[in-house]
């Protein structure tokens, strides 16, 4: 019985790895935001396969509209957060499957540096 059981764990093992990762910024990620008055609500960055991006908080979209492209683990913003020609550079980090955080590379827009650094995303199911 011990031999079955470490068999399956090492099949396990091996299916998990030779699963294709899914690499790409295109799609819904989801960060849960802990308000003031301790209660939850939703981020949601939705990067649509045209090259834009809606940031919604909450159910209302506060980021209309923001171009993105994506150059293997690097990610280019533009948004009208800032003026039109600033752009923002994040590596994306990939983390427990279906996770990921932006780190910064450079950006000189303040108010899209520090709204991006501190999220968590998780992969929304489609």
């Amino acid at each position: 019985m011990k031999k079955v059981l470490t068999i399956l764990i090492v099949a396990a093992l091996l299916q998990s790895c030779t699963e294709k990762r899914d690499t790409s910024i295109k799609g819904k990620w989801v960060d849960h935001m802990l308000d003031q008055d301790k209660t939850y609500h939703d981020f949601i960055a939705y990067f649509k396969a045209d090259g834009t991006y809606d940031g919604i908080d909450g159910g209302k979209v506060v980021i209309p509209g923001g171009h993105y492209e994506q150059k293997g683990d690097t990610i280019i913003l533009n948004d009208m957060i800032c003026a039109p020609y600033d752009i923002g550079m994040y590596k994306m980090v990939l983390y427990a499957q279906d996770s990921m955080k932006l780190e910064l590379i450079s950006d000189s827009c303040d108010a899209r540096r520090e709204g991006t650094i501190p999220f968590r995303f998780k992969r929304m199911k489609q």
